[in-house]
């Protein structure tokens, strides 16, 4: 059997020239016959296997909650095994970040009986759940204050029970939510607010929050469309600031008519230029960066775009760029009534992964234990990307995304290297658009988070072989020596 279907092969085919196709039908087993029969662009991935290579922070992987989910202490709670499982399945060492919009309308109440005006209370007992949560997944958390609506006094109250719940995972508090949109959009502030009057405001209640916490982290400032307030709040925050951090979605509002899946499977540029500025900022201020809240399309997502598997495609690169400008990590921001969450409810009480989250278990996969490679794709004539990682064992992992709706690529892996074996791991739908029966090596992931997928098969591997990678597809190609 051959990828063309040219079975009939004539015996004096040449020994190198099987090799080569055999090498391609194996690095394709769960290439659909629609794929394998359509057009194909050649390309090949030169990999720097040699360089030092970027650490990839152990801690990348993270969701992002609205604060409102604390309202219900069951949800983020060691109690709730769907959600808890799937958690579980992005791996240890990842990050919880609460925040959002909803933080400007709740309010922390250290009594039962406490009467409060805003919509969303927050109590102990949904603090000591997300402690008993984070404890179990060996995560970390950060954490989002009420600036918006809320009193300095109020947020060190809360500051304190969070911090003695949480303990060694509580990473950093955050005070306010993209405050460069209060006087915008959000309504909390006049018209006219700005950077001077944020930073007034948060020296307060960083200022009342370190009476209480002395040794207290903060990261910030949370922003989301005024990059330009990022240098002078790291200036003014000084030693108070561990982590800067703001936001990005690759598109929106939700509901707009330019909305469209090839609109945001070509979004990459974009998020380069976004990225670049950051690593700026990172190295000139010697401060680690992180996007806190980010996802596809902004306004809780587009139905058909953010829940369809190019959201994973999507997904895996946007956090690769990340890795590759130097980003200490990412928090997807997550919730039941969002068309983008990774984590949806499912039947019966219970949640599933949606497309997106097979994103963040790949990316897992290939990042495990390794640091980065630079590695550039040569003339590729399709929308497609290449990525590599290198483990302590050696072993080279080939990240290739075919963002392509159409065309599949037959790539050459050139690392500078003699690499005996190969096996692979390839994530597939039956279609860009779809919003269920995504695999990722031969695998679903089922409502508690159990991702089993059989033993990849492992081929040999010539200098001269190439992967294929079918059309609206992503494949992970591990090389290894021995």
């Amino acid at each position: 059997m051959c990828p063309d279907s040219k079975c009939g092969m004539e015996r004096s085919i040449s020994r190198r020239s099987l090799l080569r196709i055999l090498a391609g039908v194996a690095a394709t087993p769960y290439a659909s016959r629609r794929a394998r029969a359509g057009p194909h662009v050649a390309a090949s991935v030169v990999v720097g296997y040699d360089e030092p290579g970027r650490i990839i922070s152990e801690n990348f992987i993270g969701l992002s909650y609205e604060s409102a989910v604390l309202a219900s202490p069951d949800y983020l709670s060691p109690r709730n095994l769907s959600v808890m499982g799937l958690f579980r399945g992005l791996g240890p060492a990842a990050v919880l970040r609460l925040g959002g919009n909803t933080s400007e309308s709740t309010a922390w109440r250290d009594t039962d009986n406490a009467s409060v005006a805003q919509t969303f209370v927050i109590t102990p007992a949904a603090i000591d759940a997300l402690a008993g949560l984070v404890n179990a997944l060996d995560w970390g958390l950060i954490y989002g204050l009420n600036l918006a609506r809320g009193t300095p006094e109020a947020a060190a109250e809360e500051a304190a029970y969070v911090a003695r719940a949480a303990g060694p995972r509580l990473l950093a508090f955050q005070i306010g939510n993209e405050p460069d949109g209060f006087g915008r959009w959000s309504g909390v502030r006049p018209q006219g607010y700005d950077f001077d009057a944020f930073l007034a405001e948060w020296r307060k209640f960083s200022m009342t929050i370190r009476a209480r916490l002395p040794t207290v982290r903060f990261a910030g400032p949370d922003i989301i469309a005024e990059p330009s307030w990022i240098r002078p709040f790291i200036q003014a925050a000084g030693y108070d600031l561990i982590l800067m951090t703001r936001h990005y979605y690759a598109d929106g509002p939700a509901g707009a008519p330019h909305i469209s899946l090839a609109r945001l499977l070509s979004s990459a540029p974009q998020a380069k230029t976004m990225l670049e500025e950051m690593r700026s900022i990172s190295e000139s201020s010697r401060l680690p960066f992180r996007i806190t809240e980010t996802n596809s399309i902004f306004n809780e997502g587009q139905p058909g775009v953010s829940d369809a598997f190019g959201s994973a495609l999507w997904g895996i690169e946007f956090m690769f760029q990340v890795a590759e400008a130097g980003g200490e990590g990412i928090n997807f921001h997550t919730g039941d009534a969002k068309a983008y969450t990774p984590i949806a409810p499912g039947p019966n009480g219970r949640h599933l992964a949606r497309p997106l989250y097979y994103g963040l278990l790949m990316f897992k996969e290939a990042v495990r234990g390794a640091w980065m490679l630079p590695a550039q794709l040569v003339d590729p004539d399709l929308n497609m990307t290449a990525y590599a990682t290198r483990a302590a064992d050696d072993k080279l992992k080939v990240c290739l995304i075919n963002k392509d709706f159409e065309r599949g690529a037959r790539v050459a892996i050139k690392a500078g290297r003699h690499f005996r074996f190969a096996s692979l791991l390839q994530l597939t739908a039956p279609s860009m658009e779809a919003r269920t029966s995504v695999t990722f090596g031969g695998s679903a992931v089922d409502e508690f988070g159990h991702w089993s997928p059989p033993p990849p098969k492992v081929f040999p591997w010539r200098s001269d072989a190439f992967v294929e990678v079918p059309p609206a597809s992503a494949v992970m190609l591990q090389l290894s020596r021995h």
